[in-house]
């Protein structure tokens, strides 16, 4: 029989066309559930793998997946979504209290989940935590705090605290322009009690063409250099977006007014 006070978690992954990396990212979220393990026996844990309708194999590598390690699930639909669907979609088919998020390309280190889950569970005042992110680049430190703070790899948050801010966004323009993540760890930051935790416990990388990549330029130098030259760091928010992430930061407001 389960032991129903046992601590429970979700990893949730999102993937689309993720064949190439897919499997280093999943050994490693095992590899951190096992640790977590060592030290929390009792520990509940789900993977959740959430196929974006890939066109490649990345459903039959999960599938694979999920056949050998009792812990991983397949989550599925129709039509493409986004990350920010896929993330809450996730959540919403799994059951854990304390929830992970790591993308398809990235990894979790063995310490990740332990770290976290036994900051949380010492401090019942906290909402979530968040570590040092890995990046292998060239970077100003300014950034590396500011990527620390909005990641969606390096936290773990209540299951209560994201269902309250409304999970991820998932209007068109955020899947267009990937800042959902931002959004979300704002929103977190500014509601619920928090902690960071300055070990290094996962990593993301660098490949041609992604996030980091067409950054290398702006995380180089300082914020304020950045901001008089004026550099395009392709990012962008339409006016849709800018109407979503004013009744989310309003919906803040109105969580802290009640908490006060």
């Amino acid at each position: 029989m389960p032991n129903l006070r046992a601590p429970s978690i979700a990893v949730i992954i999102p993937a689309y066309n993720a064949e190439k990396t897919l499997d280093r990212t999943l050994e490693s979220a095992v590899a951190s559930v096992g640790e977590a393990r060592t030290h929390i026996p009792d520990l509940i844990a789900e993977i959740a793998v959430v196929d974006d309708v890939s066109t490649d194999g990345t459903r039959a590598l999960i599938e694979a997946w999920a056949a050998k390690v009792p812990e991983i699930k397949l989550v599925t639909y129709p039509e493409n979504k986004g990350p920010g669907f896929a993330r809450n979609e996730g959540v919403r088919k799994t059951t854990g209290t304390f929830l992970f998020f790591l993308d398809s390309d990235d990894v979790f280190y063995p310490n990740h989940i332990h770290v976290c889950l036994e900051r949380l569970l010492e401090r019942d005042d906290l909402g979530y935590v968040f570590t040092k992110l890995h990046i292998d680049m060239p970077m100003h430190d300014e950034w590396r705090r500011s990527l620390d703070e909005s990641n969606p790899i390096n936290f773990c948050v209540r299951r209560v605290w994201h269902d309250m801010i409304m999970c991820y966004a998932e209007e068109p323009d955020f899947r267009t322009y990937r800042t959902e993540d931002t959004l979300y760890r704002k929103c977190l930051r500014e509601l619920v009690a928090h902690e960071k935790i300055d070990i290094a416990t996962c990593e993301q990388f660098v490949s041609p063409g992604n996030a980091l990549d067409r950054q290398r330029e702006k995380l180089a130098m300082p914020m304020k250099e950045w901001q008089a030259l004026g550099i395009d760091d392709g990012f962008r928010v339409t006016e849709a977006m800018k109407e979503v992430i004013f009744a989310r930061l309003e919906h803040v407001n109105m969580l802290r007014a009640v908490q006060s």
